[in-house]
């Protein structure tokens, strides 16, 4: 994925930020996610392009979108919703994130009141999961349920 757009960070921390709808497009796209109470965290992999010449390590630090509809609520609980997402992920994703890694963190309605502590470990318990591909096994998309019976004719 070509990154694109200037590189903002989160206070104080080496994670930088998405900003530009191509990017959350792409990191939907990938359908790499983990679901909490408090929020959706979507991931996407580092492409080849963000590695070294070596190809031996990730030369882009993990970078991390915010984003809350209006379902959650008007602007003011919006508002807060985002800024305890953003809290939450200056705080853990600066020492769990992998290196190269978009992440998009979808706010949902109890955001604005779930437990911070909780928060930040369901945030840490995603990224763990995410990165060790945890959405990916089991996956039963392309199987029959075993209930029902196949018609044959």
């Amino acid at each position: 994925m070509r990154r694109t757009g200037s590189i903002k960070n989160l206070a104080n921390t080496e994670i930088g930020r998405i900003t530009g709808r191509p990017d959350y497009l792409t990191v939907a796209a990938t359908g790499r996610k983990w679901v909490s109470p408090s929020f959706i965290l979507q991931a996407s992999p580092p492409a080849p392009a963000d590695y070294n010449a070596d190809n031996k390590e990730i030369a882009a630090p993990a970078r991390v979108g915010f984003t809350v509809s209006k379902k959650v609520g008007n602007a003011v609980k919006r508002s807060r919703a985002r800024r305890r997402l953003k809290e939450a992920a200056r705080i853990w994703f600066s020492e769990k994130a992998p290196a190269g890694w978009d992440y998009v963190i979808i706010g949902r309605t109890a955001a604005i009141d779930y437990p911070f502590e909780k928060m930040g470990a369901d945030m840490r318990w995603a990224l763990a999961k995410l990165a060790s591909n945890a959405d990916l096994k089991g996956s039963n998309r392309d199987r029959r349920p075993a209930s029902r019976p196949v018609n044959k004719r």
